[in-house]
């Protein structure tokens, strides 16, 4: 049963890194698309401007991810994921205040966030025993 959690924390956080950067990717590649999936359009300068810094953010958020992962430094790894997981809820937040209505994308990443961090917490306690 250990052997399955660890390989289904690896195998979560692995798609949290790549899921960060493509959505960085995204985000920057195309502000206009990607800010309507997110669930508040952009079309003027200002606002596509702001969501490439946001999405930049992502990026940091992926790199620092995969430097831990290939680390295997389970335990920053597992504090980036579950903080990220808090990221979502306050884009839920931000989304609900502005009167507009937050897609699914984001409570699912909550989820997943929320049960990779409990994997990965699990995981660095029987790596460090």
């Amino acid at each position: 049963m250990t052997k399955i959690l660890n390989g289904a924390a690896i195998a979560l956080a692995v798609l949290f890194v790549f899921g960060a950067a493509a959505i960085s990717i995204l985000g920057i590649a195309d502000p206009v698309k990607a800010s309507a999936g997110f669930g508040m359009p952009v079309s003027n300068a200002a606002g596509i401007l702001f969501y490439r810094v946001f999405a930049s953010r992502n990026i940091a958020i992926a790199l620092a991810g995969g430097s831990f992962l290939f680390l295997r430094d389970w335990r920053s790894l597992a504090i980036l994921v579950g903080l990220a997981s808090l990221l979502a809820l306050s884009d839920m937040a931000v989304l609900f205040l502005a009167g507009a209505r937050p897609p699914a994308l984001h409570a699912v990443g909550f989820g997943v966030n929320a049960l990779t961090s409990i994997l990965l917490w699990r995981k660095a306690q029987y790596a460090s025993a």
